[in-house]
């Protein structure tokens, strides 16, 4: 089968990096791009373009992309829409690899904008350049250190890369991500694509080893045949987690103005997504939550929950999400009830789920979990209370006038740390998939839970839709591995 592969390494993995319209003004994008850059600790060689300056950032300034002493992979352009072609031009003339468009103005704007857009795609096409944008927020990469973005975010190494149609929801998406703990290799603002097509980028991060899940924020696809072609070999690989915007007349037309992107039918694109193996995601926000599962946890070979509360209402709700999820919460086996009895006190729920009645002896709590994953027909397992903050002290000490906040925090810090080793090590012992549900919103806390490898989410209902999308997954591997038997 044909592939659509384009090489983009000059845009993920440049050796040199050159600014079109650098800047000593805080208030333009040509000085908060290169503060990024720098900021980020990029190691390749770096290059402010400006005639009219001699030092930015304590860099040398060269007034052209001729003055510069030697090849570029990367040029980031922010200037007016009208001067883009002739700095284009002037890469191609200069053998420049690769250019980010960070400008707008172009066919999301009308007519002439699209004219405007042909003419720097063709001036590119002629030197063999690619072309990322225009109307892009830019790209990051963390194998090289280069965070190339409009926006003033750091983002977090790790192994999600991100493709966006919308640079406010990928730039949010990276920085809302990390501010959690959740790591990214690759992301690109794809703005009016141009050139480059999310497809493009889709199959590139496929063939990127350091890039283990990837996320689609889609407004429109031109290509959805190759699309559904590309996304079936790549699932067997990495997870494809989508979310689709302009899915309503309304949508469609702000996606027609802000990128230029016709939108198409909803219905065409779910069963392309049904069609391809993709995994959608009903919130923008939820790619994350499917992002860090997958990345995180063995897929469960079915869809039969075992469900551990701290109390009798959020099992009552966890049953429920679970089934309108169209997952199993399947009773257990009598030997599994009487194990919990010697662990819990008499008034226990005795099934599934599986009711802690408040007890809050913390080895107690990890044991009766143990019991429940071992069952054999429970394939995962949803955990509500054992990720708790530094809140559950805080109105015993104030009652005895012993604010210690620094002690409740090391309490709190030390528990979940045990917690955590302990619903790492279930998981691995068992290879099935613990999913759980805090008691906190503690940004410190969850963020300690996520950089252990641990997905923990604020609602019941977000931990059984991505046991369902999981075992979707799984389900559709196996038909197509039997599909090829």
């Amino acid at each position: 089968m044909r592939k659509y592969i384009r090489d983009l390494s000059p845009i993920f993995e440049p050796k040199s990096v050159a600014l079109i319209g650098a800047s000593n003004s805080p208030m333009k994008y040509g000085w908060i791009i290169l503060a990024n850059i720098l900021a980020n600790g990029y190691k390749g060689k770096i290059y402010p373009i400006n005639p009219r300056e001699e030092k930015i950032w304590d860099l040398k300034v060269y007034r052209s992309i001729s003055d510069v002493p030697e090849e570029l992979d990367l040029v980031d352009i922010s200037r007016p829409a009208e001067m883009v072609p002739e700095h284009i031009e002037e890469c191609v003339e200069n053998n420049v690899k690769s250019a980010i468009v960070i400008s707008g103005g172009f066919k999301e704007t009308g007519k002439e904008g699209e004219e405007l857009e042909k003419q720097i795609v063709r001036i590119a096409h002629k030197g063999g350049m690619l072309l990322v944008g225009p109307n892009t927020m830019g790209i990051y990469s963390a194998s090289a250190s280069l965070s190339a973005l409009m926006p003033p975010i750091m983002p977090k190494p790790g192994e999600i890369s991100l493709i966006s149609q919308s640079g406010n929801i990928g730039t949010n998406l990276l920085a809302f991500g990390s501010e959690q703990g959740i790591g990214f290799s690759k992301f690109v603002s794809s703005g009016n694509e141009a050139d480059i097509s999310t497809l493009d980028y889709l199959e590139y991060f496929a063939e990127d080893p350091s890039s283990k899940v990837i996320l689609l924020y889609i407004e429109g696809l031109r290509e959805g045949r190759k699309f559904v072609d590309a996304v079936k070999r790549i699932k067997e690989k990495k997870p494809v987690i989508t979310y689709k915007a302009a899915v309503s007349r309304a949508g469609a037309g702000a996606a027609k103005s802000h990128c230029g992107t016709l939108a198409g039918s909803t219905k065409i694109y779910e069963a392309a997504i049904k069609q391809s193996g993709a995994i959608r995601s009903s919130t923008i926000n939820g790619m994350l939550d499917l992002a860090v599962a997958f990345l995180y946890l063995p897929l469960p070979r079915g869809n039969r929950v075992g469900i551990v509360t701290w109390g009798g209402g959020y099992g009552v709700v966890a049953s429920d999400s679970c089934e309108l999820a169209g997952l199993e919460v399947p009773p257990l086996p009598q030997e599994t009830i009487k194990q919990i009895d010697q662990l819990l006190p008499s008034y226990w729920s005795r099934g599934n789920p599986v009711d802690l009645v408040g007890y809050i002896d913390r080895e107690v709590q990890p044991k009766t979990l143990e019991e429940v994953i071992k069952v054999e027909n429970i394939d995962a397992v949803i955990a509500s209370g054992f990720i708790l903050g530094k809140t559950i002290g805080s109105s015993i000490y104030k009652l005895f006038g012993k604010e210690d906040e620094d002690s409740e925090k090391t309490w709190a810090e030390s528990t979940t740390k045990k917690i955590v080793e302990v619903l790492r090590n279930l998981v691995d012992k068992y290879h099935k998939p613990i999913v759980t549900v805090t008691l906190t919103t503690d940004p410190q806390i969850l963020k300690k839970v996520l950089e252990n490898r641990v997905p923990a989410y604020s609602t019941l209902e977000t931990a059984a839709e991505v046991l369902a999308k999981m075992y979707e997954y799984q389900k559709y591997l196996k038909k197509e591995e039997e599909h090829n038997i």
